[in-house]
């Protein structure tokens, strides 16, 4: 009974690792789509500096997020990872358009966003 016992707090706290890494993946990536969202609204450029800095560590922390869906394969993590810096790089050319006050440029380089979301997702997802 007592192994029973310790094999069952094992599996459990097992599976919430688990599932806790796949809900932070999925919430740092609906952080980055929110995010860009609310950027390419912004009126100014201090709030389009402030979402895209958020949507940078979103994308900063998903880089160190082995999908759940992989089951362990990190085969192709190097290739999921320099996905998500192309798109941080993106970000960042953005925000260096809005902080030279060229704000409808930097939402212009935002535009290039949904097309990478669309080739890395197909990817890696």
């Amino acid at each position: 009974m007592k192994k029973f016992f310790t094999s069952f707090i094992f599996s459990f706290f097992t599976i919430s690792i688990l599932a806790s890494d796949h809900i932070s993946l999925r919430d740092e990536m609906m952080v980055m789509a929110q995010r860009l969202n609310f950027a390419n609204r912004a009126y100014s450029v201090d709030e389009f500096q402030n979402n895209m800095d958020k949507f940078i560590e979103a994308a900063e922390k998903s880089k160190t997020i082995v999908p759940s869906k992989w089951k362990g394969d990190i085969s192709q993590f190097p290739g999921y990872q320099q996905g998500l810096q192309n798109v941080i790089d993106v970000a960042k050319e953005a925000v260096v358009l809005a902080n030279q006050n060229r704000l409808s440029e930097a939402k212009e380089k935002l535009s290039e966003m949904p097309e990478l979301r669309k080739m890395y997702h197909t990817l890696y997802k």
